[in-house]
């Protein structure tokens, strides 16, 4: 048989026995494509790019899986098996890759564990057994990316896993407690991060942590935002702000929630994005001079608005676009306490609103 060749070579008085002991059959179409290839001919241009030998194996373990099913061993195939092998996946290998990955594809999914999950070791049988096995010493050629391509695209898989023989950096589909623990966060924390984003069913029936699945590539902008996670109550501290100011930072988009979502039904949606609160703090430092005293005239946001009787809201619409130029902060003071605003450069502001501020400021009436 094909897949025997060098068997045939090193054996050759054994196997001119069991040839003449063998009846005669017509030659199958991959035993005629290795004549024409041997014979310098092309054929099918997939194969064509392949060694014999890769070709020829290739074609008989998916044959294997095609005719005999999953479950059928590579060691307990007859010369018959193979050869009808060989013919069961000739029209499939002539076509190419792009009907190869689909056929795998629909296996995959059908053999689903009980966990939910795909499991490539039922689903691609002998073939799988011949990828994966660690006494694989030649390369199979392109049929192992075909495989390690749909099991990615199809299979749950952990951060950094080994799929055969190379590490996949960020799978498509990974379950919550894989994401978690590759991303050092906790799976609840994860989920319910997930579930408000949209990227998880929440009405689905609550499956544990290691049977969620979730898509990778979507989720991980929001793990990104749920590693700086910052509870809302702290926030006034670490800004050394009001719980107004901090409201009116929320609405002018200068902190971000973790989730920016319409229905915000846990902690962690409400929670603000730490980044956006380093960057409110950088602004400050980098924007104003430090002075040890305060100009005259110039007093806190608060008091500022109070004079002014504009609102938080609009006096930090003004600060953040840089429309009040003689903005200060003390130094020794941490974040807001010790910003200082001149209330006359703020009733300038609204009396001749500056270009590109909101319809509050625009249209101001007091």
């Amino acid at each position: 048989m094909i897949h025997d060749l060098q068997a045939i070579t090193a054996e050759p008085d054994r196997w001119r026995y069991l040839s003449a002991q063998t009846e005669a059959r017509d030659c199958s179409p991959l035993q005629c494509y290795v004549e024409r290839r041997l014979n310098g001919e092309k054929g099918a241009e997939w194969l064509d790019g392949q060694s014999i030998e890769q070709a020829v194996r290739t074609t008989e373990m998916l044959g294997g899986l095609l005719a005999y099913g999953p479950s059928q061993k590579a060691k307990d195939m007859t010369d018959d098996m193979w050869d009808t092998a060989g013919r069961a996946a000739w029209p499939l290998v002539t076509k190419g890759d792009a009907e190869l990955r689909e056929l795998l594809s629909r296996a995959l999914l059908k053999a689903v564990r009980m966990n939910g999950h795909p499991s490539p070791r039922n689903s691609f049988g002998m073939l799988y057994g011949w990828l994966f096995s660690s006494r694989l010493s030649k390369d199979p050629g392109p049929i192992r990316d075909i495989v390690r391509e749909v099991i990615i695209e199809n299979v749950p898989l952990v951060p950094g896993q080994m799929l055969l023989g190379t590490p996949v950096a960020t799978p498509r589909l990974a379950s919550i407690a894989a994401i978690a623990g590759a991303e050092g966060l906790h799976s609840k924390t994860l989920r319910n991060v997930l579930e408000l984003a949209g990227v998880l069913d929440g009405t689905q029936p609550l499956k544990g942590a290691r049977n969620v699945v979730a898509d990778y590539a979507l989720a991980k902008p929001l793990i990104e935002r749920a590693k700086h996670t910052t509870p809302v109550m702290q926030v006034p501290d670490m800004l050394s702000a009001s719980r107004p100011m901090v409201s009116a930072l929320i609405e002018l988009g200068k902190l971000t929630r973790i989730q920016d979502h319409d229905a915000l039904k846990s902690k962690v949606g409400k929670a603000i994005d730490g980044r956006s609160i380093r960057q409110v703090l950088c602004f400050l430092q980098e924007s104003f001079e430090a002075v040890k005293h305060p100009p005259e005239g110039h007093v806190h946001l608060a008091k500022a608005a109070e004079k002014t009787r504009v609102t938080m809201k609009v006096i930090l619409e003004l600060l953040f676009g840089l429309h009040l130029k003689t903005v200060c902060r003390l130094k020794g003071h941490h974040g807001f306490s010790g910003v200082l605003v001149s209330p006359d450069e703020v009733r300038a502001c609204m009396a001749n609103p500056p270009d590109n501020v909101s319809d509050e400021i625009r249209f101001w009436m007091g």
